[in-house]
């Protein structure tokens, strides 16, 4: 039986894509993990081999992830504790001139108090949830208003360089898209080491838990880019313009 033959088009528009990603290899496709049709039992089974892998390959996963998104225009802060994380953050709210700062309202910033650490810069963040004094439909405003975003992310992908984010109570999409410049909080046991990883996480919570699936998935590889425009490429027309991810050793 003959070989297939790959196209030569093919080849060359995906070699075009990885440059103007800033990619310098190939991603290399691994085997695809179970359906959905697979019975929970042999799922749970995968699940244990994938998430013994990731923690078995962490520390590669954690460089790959960082050299990756370095080459995606990320800017990569390795950072070895919470504290070291929440100074990083007010670091680079100082560096931008920061006045106005909006984050969601995610459990990773009672681990990581960058709060405090902002106020004593001289800036106080608005968390972007909604309540009893303020609608859902006025976060967009304070938004479009920030000079930073700031979130922590589900999962972070080594194979793509990208951050996952899941709709869910206290994360406001809005965060990660209005403001011209974002920080993203991911802690190592956050990293995954390929992209089949993670959809094979995500459908098993979904198998075991029998719940709903998330109405979409935000994956963030970089800072905005758009090519609508003269067929030139823009950075920052369409979400932030520049990206900074914010590794936390140890968490």
């Amino acid at each position: 039986m003959p070989m297939p033959v790959e196209d030569p088009n093919k080849s060359a528009f995906l070699a075009r894509v990885r440059e103007a990603l800033g990619r310098t290899s190939p991603i290399v496709v691994t085997p695809d993990h179970p359906t959905l049709k697979t019975t929970l039992p042999r799922h749970e089974e995968k699940i244990r081999t994938t998430q013994a892998r990731t923690e078995a390959r962490r520390p590669q996963n954690v460089a790959r992830l960082e050299t990756i998104a370095t080459e995606g225009a990320w800017h990569v802060h390795r950072v070895a504790d919470a504290e070291e994380a929440s100074n990083a953050v007010a670091d680079l709210a100082s560096k931008i001139q920061a006045k106005t700062i909006v984050r969601t309202a995610e459990e990773i910033f009672k681990r990581i108090d960058v709060d405090s650490k902002l106020r004593k810069r001289g800036v106080s963040p608005t968390v972007l949830a909604s309540g009893r004094s303020r609608r859902k439909s006025d976060l967009k405003g304070i938004a479009f208003k920030a000079d930073l975003g700031i979130s922590g992310v589900e999962y972070a992908i080594a194979e793509t360089g990208s951050c996952a984010l899941f709709q869910r109570k206290g994360n406001a999409r809005i965060t990660t898209l209005a403001p011209p410049v974002l920080a993203l909080i991911v802690e190592e046991s956050q990293v995954l080491e390929t992209l089949d990883d993670f959809f094979a996480i995500v459908r098993f919570q979904f198998l075991a838990n029998r719940a709903r699936l998330p109405n979409y998935y935000n994956f963030i590889s970089g800072p905005s880019r758009t090519g609508d425009i003269e067929q030139t490429l823009t950075i920052g027309v369409h979400g932030p313009g520049e990206v900074h991810m914010i590794i936390v050793a140890g968490a």
